[in-house]
């Protein structure tokens, strides 16, 4: 009977428990601000609304919320930006693609300077914290960012042309590449400057720059053929390759080696402050003639220069300068 008792008396109480949750809910409920109930739209600002669960210390989830609606912010900028963005001047390639998305994410995510707390509310389960960004200072910030990159963007240039004309082509590619880098979070958009000289696009002026100064490489041998009566291990130096650009010598130019008769130890190399890289050692093979081809690494060249996969892309897709150097077997 007392069993009874005490069971009846845990289970009205856990009712009444329930009951009361359930109040304090709907109670709650009747609080719910306007700004969760519709979400804002407005001309003048962004607004960003972050949720999260009452797990942990409030202090946590407090931070938590924050960020989500900080975060909610960032996707309507760069979601702004990309619907502001006219055709990329760079073919469609995934790498080059996700490279130029990640970048205007970024780009979105600086200008949350200045961004406003508004309110919150929280319920009995979960934490709701709302803020804004004023859209005029949003683009004031923008245009000045912009307006800071496009002057790096020429300072680089004009670096990479004073690098040129000292025939120091390793040092003006990156410099190009630097010109590149600057601005590529504004690919989607006009990426020109006024000069003394008149309009400027130092997107397409750096890219033709590259482009240029990679088409001028090339490759010889100072003996495009020898004559060997050994069988076994050529060493190294038997010749000499030159690197030049428009005649002029070029160094730390990656060189890749590859000879028709077998596998090579070594296959890449870097051309000295002379323009120059002595052949590397190879075995002869079995047949009467063989060859040793030197070619411009231009994958090792653009990993060389920069991290930007734009610019990346763009030397892997020249035709690389190269040289051929003819093995033969002595009568």
């Amino acid at each position: 009977m007392k069993l009874a008792t005490l069971l009846t008396l845990v289970l009205t109480i856990a009712l009444s428990s329930c009951s009361s949750k359930k109040k304090e809910a709907e109670l709650l409920e009747l609080t719910r601000p306007e700004w969760l109930k519709n979400r804002p739209v407005s001309s003048a600002y962004f607004y960003g609304i972050g949720t999260t669960p009452k797990v942990g210390n409030a202090l946590y989830y407090e931070e938590k919320a924050k960020e989500r609606a900080l975060s909610d912010l960032a996707k309507q900028i760069s979601t702004k930006i990309k619907s502001e963005q006219s055709m990329y001047r760079m073919e469609d390639n995934k790498g080059v693609y996700e490279y130029i998305q990640s970048r205007v994410k970024a780009t979105s995510n600086e200008f949350l300077e200045g961004y406003q707390y508004m309110d919150k509310w929280e319920d009995l389960n979960n934490y709701y914290a709302y803020y804004r960004l004023s859209k005029s200072e949003f683009y004031a910030r923008k245009a000045q960012r912009k307006e800071e990159a496009l002057q790096l963007s020429l300072l680089k240039l004009k670096q990479a042309h004073d690098a040129a004309e000292k025939h120091e082509v390793a040092i003006a590619l990156e410099q190009f590449a630097a010109a590149i880098d600057a601005i590529s979070g504004y690919l989607n958009e006009e990426t020109s400057i006024t000069t003394e000289q008149g309009k400027l696009d130092l997107f397409e002026e750096s890219k033709e720059g590259i482009s240029s100064l990679v088409s001028q490489l090339s490759l010889s041998y100072d003996k495009p053929a020898i004559t060997t009566s050994t069988t076994s291990k050529i060493a190294n130096g038997i010749t000499t390759l030159s690197v030049n650009c428009n005649s002029f010598a070029a160094s730390n130019i990656p060189i890749r080696f590859n000879y028709s008769g077998g596998f090579l130890v070594s296959d890449k190399f870097k051309s000295s402050s002379k323009g120059e890289i002595l052949s590397p050692e190879f075995t002869f093979g079995t047949k009467a003639e063989e060859t040793l081809k030197a070619s411009i690494d231009l994958k090792s060249l653009g990993r060389q220069i920069t991290r930007n996969l734009i610019v990346r892309q763009l030397i892997e897709k020249q035709k690389p300068a190269t040289a051929v150097l003819t093995v033969q077997q002595a009568n």
